[in-house]
């Protein structure tokens, strides 16, 4: 049975004995299927859960075009997990959607798809980076006095954030170069703890809220061009990829698995883990929004949520609920920085194995089979955050949300032109309804790249994401024109 599992799988992977071998020789890295869920699910609601939730609220107009802004994304999302989750069964290699374009169309087209997923991982690991110096700014008093440096969009860059940002980083760095087993083990217990504190935050706080507090329905409060309650939710629905992002990382660790394991199961938990994230994110949205003012709560700086319940409850039991989010806070931080980390790295080893950019960027220790310069590289964007500061989160918001949907209508568009050209065609996981899933998956996916694009609308990504994109977009061009002829 195994025999012929193995030679169904060397029809459509022709190194899969390779992938098999660095498998079982491999000293750590054994992911069982709730692994890649928690991977999946932390990575996602571990960006924003406690820290961005109530700017989600001002940027929509309200709590209410908030909520119905992340249920229709969790929606129109799934359609398109399903067509990763297919993918991953039919081609179980790291990489992702650069094993996906390249099958389907190409090198040129697989690189451009890598380069901008690539671009969207990067995007995150500063922003983690900021957004945890900021929480710990709030908890160490010393932090915050230390001395200016220099400004950046407005923004104060303090050597005591710089210092901590790099140790932080280099943290990050030796528990990913230590091997992805213990990597998946933290990320499993981080994911656990979010899933345990973010229950407790939305029962107490709809059990402390009141529906009167969830009025005005839609009220523009300075965040964003949009005047109606419709515009509220696209003005979300455009962001959310970039807060939903992290169940594609289970496609760029789906390598750290034993090659007994089913990629159907691998693949069922990746579309649950943007179900899970999707009702997670929107009752936080909903029951903290519910305990007071919602105007004064989304404009509050982080973390906002922590004081919202110790006011609420006040005492011990006020302050006790503010600890907990602040510890949520930071273990939802540390997971996305940490899954983020784990997939930036597989993805940059998956471009050098595939010739797109230098060899030794695939380069692997020879002890722990992990990516050494890919890390170092992932390390030093992570370790940019707090050289940035906190004025450019929203633009790296906006170029990771589009970057990321880049990668998704590319992936589903792959999935046709794989179905419709490979005669011996074949997978352990089919998502439901075959073409009528995919054909929505790459029409939503392409209306969302498209709408961010069109200034003066609630959807347009801003003109500093727009100049970083057309960079991006160019650097990755002249390095394709470059290196294809080197290589």
């Amino acid at each position: 049975m195994k025999e012929d599992k193995y030679q169904e799988m060397k029809k459509r992977i022709p190194n899969i004995k390779n992938i098999m071998r660095i498998r079982q020789s491999r000293k750590k890295g054994d992911m069982g299927y709730l692994d890649f869920f928690m991977l999946g699910f932390g990575s996602m609601v571990g960006v924003g859960w406690a820290v961005s939730s109530n700017h989600w609220i001002a940027q929509a107009g309200g709590p209410i075009p908030a909520f119905l802004g992340f249920i229709i994304a969790t929606l129109l999302l799934i359609p398109i997990g399903l067509c990763h989750g297919e993918l991953l069964a039919t081609l179980p290699q790291g990489g992702g959607v650069l094993v996906y374009t390249n099958k389907a169309f190409g090198r040129n087209l697989s690189f451009i798809s890598s380069w901008f997923l690539a671009l969207s991982y990067l995007t995150i690991l500063p922003w983690e980076a900021i957004y945890i110096n900021t929480i710990l700014e709030n908890l160490i008093p010393w932090l915050s006095s230390s001395r200016v440096l220099y400004y950046v969009v407005g923004a104060p860059i303090k050597a005591s954030s710089i210092l901590l940002g790099v140790i932080l980083a280099l943290l990050l760095f030796f528990i990913n170069f230590k091997g992805s087993d213990f990597a998946s083990k933290l990320q499993s217990i981080l994911s656990i703890l979010i899933i345990v504190i973010g229950i407790i935050v939305i029962i107490f706080s709809f059990k402390a809220g009141n529906a009167n507090n969830l009025y005005p329905l839609y009220q523009n409060v300075g965040e964003g061009s949009h005047s109606s309650l419709f515009g509220g939710i696209i003005a979300i629905v455009v962001i959310v990829p970039f807060f939903m992002s992290g169940f594609d990382t289970i496609a760029q660790s789906v390598e750290e698995t034993s090659p007994d394991k089913k990629f159907k199961n691998v693949a069922i938990a990746m579309v649950l883990s943007i179900v899970a994230a999707g009702i997670f994110y929107s009752l936080v949205i909903l029951s903290t929004a519910s305990v007071s003012n919602w105007q004064e709560y989304s404009l509050a700086s982080p973390p906002a949520m922590g004081y919202l319940l110790q006011e609420a409850y006040g005492g011990n039991l006020g302050y006790i609920l503010s600890k907990l989010i602040i510890i949520g806070t930071l273990a939802g931080l540390f997971s996305t920085w940490n899954g983020m980390f784990m997939a930036s790295a597989r993805l940059i080893q998956s471009m050098a194995k595939n010739n797109l950019i230098p060899k030794i960027f695939a380069k692997e220790h020879a002890e722990y089979g992990t990516p050494v310069t890919a890390l170092v590289f992932c390390f030093i964007f992570a370790a940019m955050g707090p050289f940035v500061g906190m004025n450019l989160i929203d633009p790296l918001t906006s170029l990771g949300s589009v970057s990321f949907v880049i990668g998704w209508f590319l992936t589903c568009l792959s999935l046709v032109v794989l179905i419709n050209k490979d005669k011996e065609y074949y997978t352990s996981f089919k998502a439901p309804g075959g073409k009528l899933t995919i054909y929505p998956a790459i029409i939503i996916s392409a209306v969302i790249v498209i709408s961010t694009f069109v200034p003066k609308t609630p959807a347009f990504m801003g003109y500093t994401a727009l100049i970083i994109f057309f960079f991006w977009l160019f650097l990755g061009l002249a390095f394709l024109k470059f290196y294809s002829k080197k290589a």
